[in-house]
């Protein structure tokens, strides 16, 4: 496979308040075979990869190429989707709306948005927050080409039209009772946080999380927009031939999806280094209040046969030498992300590829490269 790196270690806006580490002899070596052989192993395009302990900015790289078509070289400045790992963002608001008391974790939403369906009355932001609001995920009919067509290319000028996507559904268990997991659940949390909040959720976003932790990448993967450096998404071509045996050629061009319904469970979009960062803020009380990270990585939920158990939108777990872990990944058409903190070893590692679900396993390869840091 031919592939071509860009390497920015240090540089730019982004990393303002970050300093650069010089990491053990080997480490970033090591690291890099890591990434050589995911991109052996799986067609990847571009994969940006970035590690920081506490403030200190270990190894930030990129591989491959963002835009096929044009033969543009990946940077470390590059956008990638962020799919799923948009959860955490969002939990990681309403940890601090709460802390501060513009938000109740236990009151039923409907004192937020008082003309919900009564199903959702009583439900509560920690419910939807670990996945126990009993809202279904994604379905077939989501997909279908009869009116308003499928859900990612739907126009979404108010919330009542994001509402309508499943606010009526019927609820897959009550409220508390089980883990179900649900992005539309998360749609449910930023709504709730704008009306309490009285700011549109991407604003709040900004307010909150981008400007504070100095995230400058972090925004909306809006397709109207025009966003410097965002990648171009690709499916491999053997996914397409699935459906398509006459379909040549190892790529190619994933649709772009408009994601308004939901930004805060899986629409975001950043540099993999802002994504480390905004892990490594949770490392230690300072720019997140100690009562949100308290929230946060409290567990709410045992473990299930689908999930490690869960904080506030966070999985906590160990890795396969104990180490314990507190991550979620996430993955779309033309993209794949990943977000692992390890808090006993002060490491924050978040990479991002602009393929459609590649590569498959993410932590297995994050536990790699906190064994290359583990010195350093």
């Amino acid at each position: 496979m031919q592939w071509s790196r860009r390497s920015v270690l240090f540089g730019g806006a982004t990393l303002a308040s970050s300093r650069l580490a010089t990491a053990a002899p080997g480490s970033i070596s090591s690291a890099r075979a890591v990434v050589r052989g995911i991109m052996a192993a799986n067609p990847v395009a571009a994969l940006s990869i970035a590690v920081m302990r506490g403030d200190d900015v270990l190894w930030s790289e990129a591989f491959g190429k963002v835009d096929l078509e044009l033969d543009v070289a990946a940077t470390t400045g590059h956008r990638f989707r962020l799919g799923s790992v948009s959860k955490i963002f969002t939990a990681t608001l309403a940890a601090l709306l709460a802390a501060e008391g513009v938000v109740d974790l236990d009151a039923g939403i409907a004192r937020y948005l008082p003309d919900l369906p009564a199903q959702h009355h009583a439900t509560t932001l920690r419910q939807l927050l670990t996945h126990r609001g009993g809202i279904r995920h994604y379905a077939d009919k989501d997909q279908s080409a009869e009116a308003p067509g499928p859900i990612d290319r739907r126009r979404y000028r108010t919330n009542a039209d994001i509402l309508a996507v499943f606010i009526n559904d019927s609820l897959v268990a009550k409220p508390g009772d089980s883990v179900s997991y649900s992005t539309f659940g998360y749609t449910l949390v930023s709504l709730v946080l704008e009306a309490a909040a009285r700011l549109p959720f991407l604003d709040l976003l900004q307010q909150r999380i981008s400007r504070p932790l100095e995230l400058q990448s972090l925004a909306g993967d809006d397709p109207a927009s025009i966003i410097t450096g965002r990648v171009s998404g690709y499916h491999p071509g053997e996914l397409v031939r699935r459906g398509d045996p006459a379909f040549a050629g190892p790529w190619a061009n994933a649709p772009q999806n408009n994601p308004a319904y939901k930004w805060a469970g899986g629409g975001l979009l950043a540099t993999p280094r802002d994504v480390a960062k905004f892990g490594a803020a949770h490392l230690a009380p300072g720019r997140l209040s100690a009562a949100a990270l308290e929230m946060l990585f409290t567990v709410q939920t045992p473990a299930t046969d689908r999930s490690p158990p869960l904080g506030l939108g966070w999985r906590i777990d160990a890795d396969v030498k104990g180490r314990q872990r507190w991550h979620h990944a996430g993955g779309q058409e033309g993209a794949r992300a990943s977000l692992v903190v390890y808090p006993r070893e002060k490491l924050s590692i978040a990479f991002a590829t602009n393929v459609t679900q590649i590569p498959g396993d993410v932590n297995g390869p994050s536990a790699q490269i906190a064994d290359a840091f583990a010195g350093s």
